[in-house]
């Protein structure tokens, strides 16, 4: 599941996104961009993003990369 997250990021915004993706011990995944959580599996009760959640997560980074600009 963590590299359908990190094709879909990086298929949408390549090398510009500020993302990390980390699957932590225990089943965890995290995603963060510049330090702030976008995701953390097991805070959003141990399940992996559907596809509405996994939009959410894109936009968010999609404001990121555009302030950067």
């Amino acid at each position: 599941m963590a590299v359908w997250m990190a094709t879909e990021i990086w298929h949408e915004f390549g090398s510009e996104a500020p993302v990390t993706i980390v699957p932590v011990a225990e089943g965890r995944l995290e995603v963060t961009a510049n330090g702030d959580t976008l995701f953390d599996r097991k805070a959003e009760g141990g399940i992996y993003p559907e596809v509405k959640r996994m939009r959410q997560i894109q936009e968010e980074i999609k404001k990121r990369v555009d302030a950067a600009k």
